[in-house]
């Protein structure tokens, strides 16, 4: 049993770090101009460079969650003793939430290390006019809870069809 926890939670890390590297490869970064007070400034009004950092971050979680829910919830209803889906699903729910978490902080410590740097210390050794690029930075980190939610949505999906089909059969 632990040696099937790690291995879920080794799995959820390595998924989590490699939506990392993609995160850092895919997501835009802002020109920034140093000004002559020395501080950063966008290039233009470009809302849709800070937006698409963390869009991509939150496809990504959504695109993993649902992924990681479906392959609990098939490994939990082939290991349901006597077929008892029931408890199966409350075990996937229990399994998929912790495993979101840790996937979704995996990819966002990936990315940002991967896409970051001090921002200070390269502005500070710009000269004024010098074009500056915007580190890899998670603005809304509510996008990380959508892995988990993801997640947990195709195990309610699956626990609810697994209701509807015994009702049928009652009928």
């Amino acid at each position: 049993m632990w040696a099937a926890w790690a291995v879920a939670v080794v799995s959820s890390v390595a998924l989590g770090a490699l939506l990392g590297v993609l995160w850092a490869r895919l997501a835009p970064r802002v020109e920034l101009i140093v000004a002559g007070d020395g501080k950063p400034y966008p290039e233009g009004f470009q809302p849709e460079g800070y937006m698409s950092d963390d869009g991509i971050a939150a496809i990504l979680c959504l695109v993993a969650g649902l992924v990681v829910g479906a392959v609990v919830v098939l490994v939990m209803r082939r290991g349901a003793a006597g077929g008892d889906r029931d408890r199966a699903m409350r075990w996937a729910t229990l399994i998929v939430l912790p495993l979101g978490a840790v996937g979704a902080a995996a990819l966002w410590l990936v990315g940002t290390r991967i896409g970051g740097f001090d921002l200070v210390q390269v502005v500070a050794l710009a000269d004024a006019g010098d074009p500056v690029r915007a580190p890899l930075r998670l603005r809304m980190p509510g996008v990380l809870v959508l892995w988990p939610a993801a997640s947990a949505l195709v195990v309610f999906a699956a626990a609810v069809g697994d209701w509807l089909a015994g009702r049928t059969r009652a009928h």
